[in-house]
């Protein structure tokens, strides 16, 4: 299925939707879904939506996203997932083990089993795949393109 179809298809005007960037802006493409956050937030603005640029330690937010009381959630990230750079795929939660999220305090897994308890929503995973995650301030413009990328089609699921 593609991605504006999926979108189209999780998101409501009528639900809540949260949604949390993740990702270093210290390791150059890790920052995607810090950069998707801020791309999105210039585009939609919304009661029924929370943005949440989560850094490096997204559970940090699980509070506040646990308050917002979410129908949905989306967790977008840079992940090592052997695709071609700037690839974005959602993730099935079981295969998230297998996948390489560089740069969280808490392992992207164990967090995402806490929401699913704690908050009792559908949570959605979207990696972006990274062309290098080392230490640096600039993102490759592939991986600077996608999270452009994903921010509209966001926009237009949400408006649609």
């Amino acid at each position: 299925m593609k991605l504006q179809s999926f979108l189209q298809k999780k998101i409501s005007k009528g639900q809540k939707t949260a949604i949390i960037g993740v990702g270093s802006v210290l390791r150059s493409d890790d920052c995607a879904g810090m950069h998707f956050i801020e791309k999105l937030s210039s585009y939609i603005q919304n009661e029924n939506m929370l943005l949440i640029g989560g850094s490096t330690a997204p559970e940090n937010f699980t509070g506040v996203i646990k308050n917002f009381a979410p129908d949905r959630l989306f967790i977008v990230d840079a992940a090592h997932m052997g695709l071609n750079v700037g690839e974005i795929h959602v993730l099935d939660i079981l295969e998230i083990d297998g996948i390489s999220f560089s740069t969280h305090m808490l392992p992207l897994p164990v967090m995402l089993e806490f929401l699913k308890l704690e908050i009792g929503c559908e949570v959605i995973c979207i990696g972006i795949q990274p062309k290098n995650t080392e230490l640096g301030f600039s993102m490759c413009e592939e991986v600077a393109a996608a999270s452009e990328n994903l921010a509209k089609m966001f926009c237009e699921a949400f408006n649609g």
